[in-house]
């Protein structure tokens, strides 16, 4: 069996690192909307467990697990595809920090697991974290460290180089998904009729109980008749 093939035929991926950073802090750069560019694609919708939302170069997401900050896992579809992929990120535990760990299933063929192992390489090895803890080194003995997540570990750095410029371009060009549209155009409040003016409803009525009170002219001629009697 050739690396990455799986037993049901299709390929499968996986890419890790390490960082002296704090889970939060990998989760907010990895793991949220905007951190999607890094290893998936630009995307600006919150995802949230059993959600759909869509990339800008259309792929449909749906998240099938969502643990913030530890898991997400998402399924892709695109139309040109013979079968949808799983991708999935792992904020894990390590001795410094944390392991960003990337693994996919469902890819169609070994070019297409190289050309994404390629890119998520990139992408980890890009990623300029810096955990903003305070190292003290002794002749002693080992070198004191901050726990990761204080101070700036909080604070994800901002999208590498070039990266945030790319990611709105993405998404100017693809405008509102479909989804999107749907969920605006079910919020637009139902077109309510125009109430008749207060001034023409009053007159209305007015001349309606004038015209009730006059009586008719067969009923002034019996009276006239009864009177001359």
């Amino acid at each position: 069996m050739s690396t990455g093939r799986t037993a049901e035929g299709g390929y499968q991926a996986g890419a890790r690192r390490s960082f002296a950073v704090g889970s939060e802090m990998a989760w907010a750069a990895w793991g949220e909307a905007t951190g999607l560019v890094r290893w998936l694609g630009a995307c600006s919708q919150a995802l949230t467990e059993g959600a759909q939302a869509e990339l800008a170069d259309g792929t449909r997401v749906q998240v099938v697990r969502q643990v913030p900050p530890k898991q997400l896992r998402l399924r892709l579809e695109r139309d040109e595809w013979p079968r949808a992929r799983t991708v999935q990120l792992r904020v894990l535990p390590s001795v410094h920090g944390v392991t960003v760990a990337l693994h996919a299933e469902g890819l169609p063929d070994a070019g297409v697991r190289e050309e994404l192992l390629s890119r998520w390489t990139r992408a980890l090895e890009s990623w300029n974290a810096f955990s903003g803890r305070t190292v003290e080194v002794n002749r002693e003995g080992a070198p004191t460290r901050e726990p990761a997540g204080k101070k700036g570990a909080r604070k994800p750095p901002a999208l590498e180089k070039g990266l945030a410029e790319q990611t709105a371009a993405s998404l100017k060009k693809q405008g509102p998904s479909k989804r999107m549209k749907k969920a605006v155009a079910a919020k637009q409040p139902r077109a309510e009729k125009k109430a008749a003016p207060v001034k023409k409803a009053v007159a209305k009525k007015a001349r309606a109980a004038k015209k009730a009170a006059t009586p008719s002219r067969a009923g002034r001629r019996k009276t006239t008749s009864r009177r001359s009697k």
